[in-house]
């Protein structure tokens, strides 16, 4: 007898069109660094002065949302974000080795600490996002699956033959003082947008499809550290070491 197609096809998208992927095929997309804190009140009356601080690093920098408790800049391919519990910088598309990212972490926490008076960090992490694209949905799908991460039934299940869709593998390791979060799913990326119909014949309309594999990793303090503890230049240095080094399980075996 036959085979049935949708199984069949479902099992050649499995075990063929496999790809070498390691972290390095990878393209680092984001990278975010944050710091949570108690309520800081003072925000309310100081965030001229810390925003006047960072201008006077980064003059070009330009104001995209401001409210009393939540303020963001952005300078180049950086935003810059303070709330009344959390900072954070998000770089879009930093250098492999994200050393000028570390450099202006440190400097945007180093501001944001000293003008606001912040006496204890409730939590420090550090975020990068990495995507590799592929042709497909199927082929992002099936590539994940061979990593062997999942354990996925080869035969039909809830009366579908097919490959799962968008599948993800999700981690979480904590001790007392540290932990890591990490995600390896696959995605797929809708993008669309209309122009308003004043500028309709100025600027053409996006309807873009991206299809990948977004490796996600959040590397973070467990317990409260004061400011002195850490520096977010260092911290970063310290995790891509150990992003670099230790999950290459994920593609390994």
């Amino acid at each position: 007898m036959a085979e049935d197609a949708p199984q069949s096809r479902t099992r050649a998208i499995q075990s063929g069109n496999r790809v070498a992927l390691d972290l390095g095929s990878f393209k680092l997309e984001q990278a975010t660094f944050e710091i949570r804190f108690p309520v800081a009140l003072k925000f309310w009356d100081s965030a001229g002065a810390v925003w006047q601080r960072i201008q006077e690093k980064w003059p070009d920098m330009v104001l995209t949302h401001a409210e009393p408790a939540r303020t963001i800049f952005r300078f180049g391919s950086s935003n810059l974000t303070i709330e009344l519990e959390t900072a954070r910088i998000t770089t879009t598309s930093p250098d492999r080795s994200m050393e000028e990212f570390g450099k202006n972490a440190k400097l945007f926490v180093t501001a944001v600490v000293e003008q606001i008076g912040i006496r204890l960090f409730r939590r420090v992490g550090f975020r990068p996002v990495y995507f590799r694209q592929f042709d497909s949905r199927e082929e992002a799908a099936s590539n994940l699956l061979s990593l062997g991460l999942l354990k996925v039934p080869q035969d039909k299940r809830f009366e579908v033959s097919e490959t799962p869709v968008d599948p993800q593998y999700v981690v979480r390791w904590e001790s007392e003082a540290k932990g890591t979060f990490l995600q390896i799913r696959a995605e797929n990326r809708k993008l669309d947008f209309e122009p308003p119909p004043d500028l309709a014949q100025e600027i053409e309309p996006v309807h873009r499809e991206r299809s990948g594999i977004a490796f996600d990793i959040d590397y973070y303090t467990v317990a409260p550290v004061e400011p002195a503890q850490i520096d977010a230049s260092e911290w970063v240095k310290h995790a891509v070491h150990l992003i670099n080094r230790d999950t290459k399980f994920v593609f390994e075996g």
